[in-house]
């Protein structure tokens, strides 16, 4: 039995709900914040895509809570006996746990403050099957970059195996001070703070939070309403380097053609593509001769999210897939206006919105650590506007 998506939501700088996020895409929106982190030896500013509202602390956990709530909203107690949980994310409640030591230092000083006074990275999903009486299916994937993209393959197959008859995914991302000075770190950040994957100019990325979920179910949508198709996808592991993709993009391709494959597609089919475009040099030079190798010298239309809500690290899979469903179910393909393409790298962003045709689209994630996926996901069935 085929694998729908029959919900899906984004929570992220462009807005709080997918309608929000979508019009922002759309509108090509860039919300970017400027933060200062004062108390470092070095005073740093920083650029960073902040959602709308604080819902950061302790908070957090009746946050992800009402998410969910919105997401299971329809399924019966029995249906969600019946649904899995997969939750992605490089940092599940890191900012909480920093939240708690700045306390603890404040009260005891730092001879017996506790540096991470929560660990266990499985008890948000257990904490949250519990709260809804969900299967005892619930996983946790901290893959960096594509942690919830593979949670949503994951789910995929958990219904495929007739594990479950629902898969609830969340790929979460809340601002911390250890992730995003990591980066800094590591001279990742855009000095100019801009992204622009592929262009010629491009000088890193800019980080942001979000949350983003999707619901897989074994059966078909209610009527009228979008038919998402999950065909399928794949994992690989690149062992070159533990933060860049070896340019030469054979890995990267391997993952995409593994993934057509395992949808039974060929590359002539795909009518669309969700880049992973992270604007760094290597990474972006690693995925446009990945592209190349698997399209040859016909690649289909593509574009970038990250532009529009920054790198959401563990969050970016499920929350690019959420937006980019959101606006094909549209019947509009984003574009990314204003970034001049590379010659050397021959992919070129769509400049303007267009109508989204219907049929197979590509997702790329890649990330940290060289763990690399591609899903396939079609727009098909009643219910399009294309």
């Amino acid at each position: 039995m085929p694998t729908f998506i029959h919900h899906m939501d984004a929570h992220c700088a462009l807005g709080l709900g997918l309608e929000a996020s979508v019009a922002g895409v759309l509108a090509a929106q860039q919300p970017v914040t400027e933060l200062a982190f004062d108390q470092q030896r070095d005073p740093v500013r920083m650029p960073y895509c902040v959602l709308p509202e604080d819902t950061s602390g302790d908070d957090f956990y009746q946050y992800l809570e009402r998410i969910c709530a919105r997401a299971l909203d329809g399924l019966s107690a029995q249906q969600r006996q019946r649904t899995a949980l997969l939750l992605g994310s490089s940092s599940f409640d890191m900012q909480v746990a920093e939240a708690r030591y700045r306390d603890d230092l404040a009260r005891r000083g730092p001879e017996q403050a506790v540096p991470m006074p929560i660990v266990g990275y499985g008890k948000l999903a257990q904490h949250l099957g519990n709260r809804f009486g969900l299967s005892q299916q619930r996983h946790s994937y901290s893959t960096a970059c594509t942690s919830s993209a593979n949670a949503i393959l994951y789910g995929h197959r958990l219904l495929g195996a007739g594990l479950a008859d629902y898969a609830l995914v969340l790929g979460v991302e809340r601002f911390n001070h250890t992730s995003v000075l990591g980066f800094h770190g590591l001279g990742l950040i855009s000095p100019t703070q801009r992204m622009r994957p592929f262009a010629r100019e491009r000088d890193g990325l800019l980080l942001g939070e979000a949350v983003g979920t999707v619901l897989l179910g074994r059966g078909t949508p209610a009527a009228g309403a979008p038919r998402l198709r999950l065909c399928g996808g794949a994992i690989g592991t690149d062992n070159h380097s533990l933060t860049a993709a070896n340019t030469d993009g054979q890995q990267l391709a391997q993952v995409i053609q593994l993934a057509l494959a395992d949808s039974d597609l060929n590359p002539q089919d795909v009518v669309g593509v969700k880049v992973h475009g992270t604007a760094s040099l290597k990474n972006d030079e690693a995925e446009a001769a990945a592209m190349t190798t698997a399209f040859g010298g016909s690649i289909p239309p593509a574009f970038a999210l990250k532009p529009f809500v920054g790198h959401t690290l563990g969050a970016c899979g499920a929350l690019e897939v959420a937006l980019t469903l959101g606006c094909l179910s549209q019947g509009t393909l984003p574009a990314n206006p204003g970034i001049e393409p590379d010659a050397a790298l021959a992919v070129t962003l769509n400049q303007s919105v267009q109508a989204a045709r219907p049929g197979p689209y590509l997702f790329n994630c890649f990330a940290f650590g060289g763990n690399n996926n591609a899903l396939i996901i079609s727009l098909e069935g009643e219910g399009n506007t294309p």
